[in-house]
């Protein structure tokens, strides 16, 4: 009897063995089922520290995931790189082309500070000159940018920096350049040695403006080889553009002229004999082009206006 009952207790013993070391063996190897990755998780909060045109050092999102725009100047590049922003300004509305390629991303107002608190952003990129920088750098980190400092390649550079798409911007910047150079050998003969000036004529005033502001200027002068004016390119040199009369025109109009005008307003300026009589008017080397197309030097924008510019280049030909 003893010997039976020390038999089953060695069985129990030796059964309670081996079911641990199946225990251990299936525990070791994982679930057959689960996926094993080598790869770190990523983590979200990561950071790292941008400069922006004016020097400030910011720490900003590696992957920044809610950008909210404060400036339609900064929006297209954005998007350009797939980096669709949550929220930006509703000014992007008065153009054409950027009012497209937001379409479907939230409109605010730039000075509704709890508006875009609302929309809980991780990255808000502003002008250096928005009065309310302060606030805004208490919601989220804010990079700012200076259009006196940075031209259209400098911006496009800088953004996608800051969203983690230098090659992609580079890239771009590379493809532009090739375009500029093709266009610019195509024109040469109506070009070369010629001055353009561009003018904005409105039912309140003449305004010239330099040779980074949007209104073809970026393709015009830097791409295409045009230049301004003696006395136009003095002027502009410190500033976005210039109020001027009807009458300080001869002083400042160029061999070619860009006029922009706001949709299908007629420009007020073309009535004035000063206008008429201008070689450029009279020789036909006139450039219309409509500032709700024409406003901003992202590369959507641009990528749109050279269409326009060449098709009426190509007639003066």
């Amino acid at each position: 009897m003893r010997r039976n009952l020390l038999v089953i207790a060695l069985s129990v013993l030796f059964l309670t063995f081996l079911a641990a070391c199946n225990s251990e063996s299936v525990s070791d190897k994982g679930d057959a089922n689960e996926v094993v990755s080598n790869e770190e998780p990523s983590d979200s909060n990561e950071t790292k520290i941008f400069t922006t045109d004016s020097g400030d050092k910011v720490e900003v999102p590696i992957e920044p995931k809610r950008i909210v725009v404060l400036h339609p100047a900064y929006v297209g590049a954005l998007i350009q790189f797939g980096h669709d922003p949550i929220g930006v300004s509703y000014y992007v509305d008065q153009d054409e082309v950027l009012n497209e390629a937001t379409e479907g991303i939230t409109r605010i107002d730039p000075e509704d500070v709890e508006g875009i608190i609302n929309l809980e952003p991780d990255l808000i990129i502003a002008t250096v000159t928005d009065p309310n920088l302060n606030k805004f750098k208490q919601v989220a980190p804010t990079v700012t940018f200076d259009n006196m400092i940075s031209t259209y390649k400098d911006n496009t550079r800088l953004l996608g920096e800051l969203v983690g798409e230098e090659e992609q911007a580079q890239a771009w910047l590379d493809a532009w350049e090739e375009k500029m150079a093709e266009d610019a050998k195509k024109y040469a003969d109506l070009i070369e040695g010629k001055t353009l000036s561009i003018f904005q004529s409105t039912s309140k005033a003449l305004v010239s403006f330099n040779t980074d502001y949007g209104r073809g200027g970026e393709i015009l002068y830097d791409g295409y080889g045009f230049v301004q004016p003696t006395e136009l390119a003095e002027i502009t040199k410190d500033q976005f553009n210039v109020e001027l009369s009807n009458e300080e025109l001869p002083k400042y109009i160029g061999d070619f002229v860009v006029l922009a005008t706001v949709g299908a307003e007629e420009a007020p300026v073309t009535e004035s004999k000063v206008w008429q009589n201008a070689d450029a008017v009279q020789a036909g080397r006139v450039i219309k082009l409509d500032l709700d197309v024409t406003r901003y030097n992202d590369p959507i924008s641009l990528e749109y206006q050279r269409e326009l510019i060449k098709k009426q280049l190509d007639a003066m030909k």
